[in-house]
């Protein structure tokens, strides 16, 4: 046992001793002559060269192609088609600005996802939908492979976010004043986003038949029952009761039922020039208050979680 004390006493002391020579006694750049700075200098040199080479070497074997049909398949949890879509047209938006301008994409540097990001157009949000995508990829590839380093993360060339105005939703006293003083077409259309909760965007695609309804909202395809009011409506309208809203693009729908809102709001009948979406807010609020039941609300919504209805409830300024 002795001995053997001794031994590792002896042998740390060795390697104390030669770390301590080491530190000490290793000669200074300044120290050296001539051609041993030169030896110096192709050793480092060939080491850099190495590593870029190992680098290199680790990025060409990356298979692009099946590392991006990976991630768009498995980019939405739900399933969403409309992810997919915004994910793959954000890779097809930088695929065509590094092929333009000469650049491997698995070796985008911050300064060149930078410049990508000043080249894009749109507004700030269909900006930051393909920012976010890009990332959203490139963070996928550092996962898997370790020479992948996210060049968006930290970038300073997002665009402002905008101010977001107050969410708001026309109360229970102004809804039947905005419905009883629409023409036909924008009440109807009324009628289902704020009993229903129907997205404006899903009415052009509207189809019934009786109660039972189906259309297309964010790309996924939706079914569900109209309260009786709503179809009884319908019916009793001049609209077509299979497909009432086809005769406008949902852009006209919402031009039209915001400029007959903001008239009324000139008028000093309606505290607010009320959007479309406004009264699927009147919809998600007045349900709720119902049983406070927040899964039956989510999936009234088409919404993909329930944080989302979460979400939507706080900004709604409503208890949970």
């Amino acid at each position: 046992m002795m001995v053997q004390n001794g031994a590792n006493q002896y042998g740390n002391s060795t390697v104390e001793n030669m770390a301590f020579r080491i530190a000490s006694q290793s000669p200074k750049l300044n120290d050296l002559a001539g051609e041993h700075l030169e030896q110096i200098a192709k050793i480092v040199m060939t080491q850099n060269l190495a590593a870029e080479l190992s680098g290199l070497a680790k990025i060409a074997s990356i298979d692009y192609k099946m590392e991006k049909s990976t991630f768009i398949s498995h980019s939405s949890k739900t399933g969403s088609k409309h992810t997919q879509t915004s994910y793959l047209k954000a890779l097809n938006e930088l695929e065509h600005y590094t092929a333009k301008n000469g650049i491997n994409i698995l070796q985008l540097t911050p300064g060149q996802a930078d410049d990508f990001i000043y080249s894009l157009t749109g507004s700030p949000n269909t900006k930051s939908i393909t920012i976010a995508g890009v990332s959203s990829f490139y963070t996928y590839l550092e996962r898997r492979h370790s020479t992948i380093k996210n060049p968006i993360r930290g970038t300073k060339a997002r665009p402002a976010k905008k101010t977001v105005k107050d969410i708001e939703a026309p109360s229970e006293s102004e809804l039947p004043l905005i419905l009883d003083s629409m023409p036909e077409l924008e009440k109807m259309a009324v009628y289902v986003m704020a009993f229903r909760g129907l997205r404006i965007g899903a009415l052009k695609n509207l189809k019934i038949w009786g109660s039972k309804y189906q259309s297309v909202s964010k790309g996924k395809s939706i079914f569900g029952e109209l309260p009786a009011e709503i179809v009884a409506g319908i019916k009793s309208s001049e609209l077509n009761s299979r497909t009432p809203f086809e005769s406008l693009t949902t852009n006209a729908l919402k031009l039209r039922i915001y400029r007959h809102t903001s008239k009324l709001h000139r008028e000093g009948k309606i505290q607010s020039a009320y959007s479309a979406h406004d009264f699927r807010h009147y919809f998600a609020i007045s349900e709720y208050k119902k049983n406070k039941d927040i899964y039956k609300l989510s999936k009234l919504l088409d919404h993909t979680s329930i944080s989302i209805t979460e979400g939507y409830l706080r900004s709604l300024k409503l208890e949970i």
